[in-house]
């Protein structure tokens, strides 16, 4: 149960802050002790984050509903006036503003007209003419941009005229924000909302009102088309068989828009939407990622055509719309933040612009299920990468929390055996660390980046095969060498322990040069015998070179280098005394005084491999030794 005083019972009465501080105060009123005091501060920190997060949580699904239950009213109407209401009443909901309303770009006029209003108190803002460039909302319509004031009487940046400046000030406007409604890039009109007092407007804010300012513009559009439709249809019934094509084409459009937005609400895969998509247009589409590889198709493709379909699609991300090309319509799937590559109609027939519209609200439709994957791999990495690195913890606290939060992410611990530590020669690039997490996802395992390498535990009976095909994908993905070290974890409380395991398997291939290599402790043989239990590496050292060291140490000589330059060519005299710069007879007084300090059998194999594995284990451990 609960205890009443607490930051928790606080947390569950969606208490203020004041609250939390008031329950400090009653404690160092009450004579609670420092040590007591320093606890409930730092209790009271985090009881202070943790209700920032819930009210941003609640906000973030509050808003995302509200883009839920818009896009579905929007689907279903067609009154141009009745979207116009709903949008600006949404707008007003979502940022919990004071007012919100559209103005529409009046083409042939070359200025804007406020078209519908939620929230106003005067009369004045109907059909107000808002010269070009003039206001927040010319401005906007006049660059395409989002813009915001937080006092829009003391910008000195906004063009005013009378008409405008009366308007704010019978609605008692302070600060206001707008973003553009764009179809093909063209501004149609602006969303604004505002609040009767100052306000910043976050970046969360003008993104969320962006978002649905997009699906404002389509479904402005889509009513704008059909209203032209019928007007044609009553105007030229002369045309009945044109206007009637016409007119199926876009309600066809509609119920494709209509089919996609329910398949993004139902939180279906981009695999669904290319074939929604295909469903209607007489062609195959193909999904291109921004590298330029096909995600999805929904026909074969050869390697020809891949090739074709990366170029169309490059040419398309890079013009920042449509492309209709060689019978090939490209649409580049571009959100205001990220590339996300393009949807592509392999046409079997002359591309038609209706069929260009439905390609272009596919890959809105794609955008949105690519994004919100993006978004929750990312998140899933995240929360997995910090499980993992906790559990590298020399001591891990709390194991039935961990165990817990793994489940929650679809990873059993107990069947986490395999623990691989790699590292390559080139940079691990953003697209290494995607590869990673969505590897560690697919095998239901966790991975994280630590001390410079990439660690991974992943489940599996065949650890060695588990470990290589793993690799393998890594090296793939990098496009250089992977080295990597691994070991069995026998249990959630030894996976520190067989990461510092694989960690040294790892570094030992590197100082053997066995770059590219996979290996653990059994398969490096002898070399595998130091890593078992607790090494004692430095005794290992002296009890094989320490003499030369000695030696070298009193004497300020240089016999341990001279040892390591013969080793490394192969016992070879001439050479090592070229690489030296020295005459060939002083090597071999060396090699001689080597002799009388290792022994008359170092030159021997077995001898002579402990000492070349002595030389790389005090090169590692220099090199790893702070200065």
């Amino acid at each position: 149960m609960v205890p009443e005083d607490s930051f928790l019972r606080l947390l569950l009465e969606d208490a203020d802050v004041d609250a939390f501080d008031a329950l400090v105060e009653r404690a160092r009123a009450a004579g609670a002790s420092a040590e007591r005091l320093a606890h409930l501060e730092r209790e009271r920190a985090v009881g202070l984050r943790l209700r920032e997060l819930l009210a941003r949580h609640r906000r973030n699904e509050a808003e995302l509903q509200l883009l839920n239950d818009t896009a579905n009213d929007l689907a279903s109407m067609r009154d141009l006036d009745s979207i116009l209401r709903a949008i600006s009443d949404r707008a007003r909901r979502l940022l919990d503003c004071d007012l919100a309303y559209i103005s529409l770009s009046d083409r042939d006029r070359g200025d804007c007209y406020i078209k519908a209003a939620s929230g106003n108190i005067s009369g004045l803002l109907h059909e107000l003419r808002l010269p070009r460039g003039t206001g927040v909302g010319g401005m906007v319509a006049r660059t395409g941009e989002p813009y915001s004031v937080p006092s829009y009487m003391e910008d000195e940046s906004i063009i005013r005229t009378p008409e405008i400046d009366r308007t704010v000030i019978a609605e008692r406007i302070d600060s206001l924000v707008g973003v553009p409604l764009k179809i093909k890039q063209e501004v149609i009109g602006v969303l604004l909302a505002a609040h009767r007092g100052m306000r910043a407007f976050s970046g969360h804010d003008i993104s969320a009102l962006a978002m649905l300012g997009a699906h404002a513009a389509v479904a402005i559009e889509n009513a704008r088309l059909l209203t032209a439709s019928r007007s044609a249809v009553e105007d030229l019934r002369v045309a009945n068989a044109t206007i009637g094509s016409h007119i199926k084409d876009l309600e066809r459009a509609a119920d494709v828009h209509e089919r996609l937005t329910k398949l993004v609400l139902q939180g279906r895969g981009v695999d669904d939407v290319a074939q929604a998509t295909a469903d209607v247009l007489p062609g195959e589409v193909v999904v291109v990622n921004e590298h330029g590889g096909v995600v999805t198709a929904t026909g074969a493709v050869t390697a020809t055509d891949a090739q074709e379909l990366a170029a169309v699609s490059a040419r398309a991300r890079a013009s920042g719309h449509t492309l209709v090309q060689d019978g090939r319509c490209a649409v580049p799937l571009i959100t205001e933040s990220e590339d996300l590559g393009a949807v592509v109609l392999l046409g079997q027939t002359p591309i038609g612009d209706t069929d260009r519209r439905i390609l272009e609200r596919a890959a809105l439709a794609a955008s949105l299920v690519l994004v919100t994957r993006r978004r929750v791999a990312e998140a899933q990495a995240r929360v997995g990468g910090e499980l993992l690195a906790e559990l590298l913890a020399s001591e891990p606290h709390d194991l039935d929390l961990l165990q817990h939060r793994a489940r929650m992410l679809g990873v059993d611990l107990d069947a986490c055996r395999t623990m691989i530590v790699a590292q390559t020669d080139g940079a691990f690039h953003e697209g290494v660390h995607t590869m990673t997490a969505a590897l560690a996802r697919r095998r239901r395992g966790l991975a994280t980046h630590h001390q410079g390498a990439v660690v991974l535990l992943l489940p599996g009976e065949d650890a060695a095969a588990v470990a290589h095909a793993a690799v393998r994908e890594l090296a793939r993905a990098c496009h250089h060498p992977v080295t990597a070290g691994t070991a069995r974890a026998t249990h959630v409380t030894r996976i520190a322990a067989a990461h510092a395991e694989a960690a040294r398997c790892m570094r030992t291939l590197l100082a053997l040069g066995r770059v590219g290599d996979i290996a653990d402790a059994r398969d490096l043989g002898f070399v595998g015998t130091l890593f078992n239990g607790r090494p004692d590496v430095p005794s290992f050292v002296r009890a094989t070179i320490g003499p030369v060291m000695d030696y070298d140490r009193a004497h300020r000589s240089e016999l341990l280098h001279t040892l390591e330059v013969f080793c490394a060519n192969n016992q070879n005299t001439r050479n090592t005394a070229q690489i030296l710069h020295l005459h060939a007879n002083t090597v071999t007084q060396r090699l001689n005084r080597i002799t009388r300090l290792l022994g008359e059998t170092w030159r021997q194999a077995d001898h002579l491999l402990e000492i070349q594995i002595a030389l790389r284990l005090l090169k590692v451990s220099r090199q790893e030794t702070p200065r």
